[in-house]
């Protein structure tokens, strides 16, 4: 019954994370510790941890 409740859940748009970044963040997490692949985790990803603060930290940490 849970997997039919999870892939029910309404996929947040990009805008929507970007007026929540810190639920961006947690949602990022959540669906990286479940293996959640879902365009709404590609969307919260892309605003809780965006591309150019991840190449920062590589360049910073090599």
């Amino acid at each position: 019954m849970g997997i039919f409740f999870a892939a029910c859940e309404q996929t947040k748009s990009v805008e929507y994370y970007q007026n929540h970044p810190e639920e961006a963040k947690k949602r990022s997490l959540e669906c990286r510790h479940k293996a959640i692949i879902s365009q709404d985790c590609v969307n919260a990803y892309r605003v809780g941890f965006p591309k150019d603060e991840w190449e920062d930290e590589n360049i910073s940490n090599p």
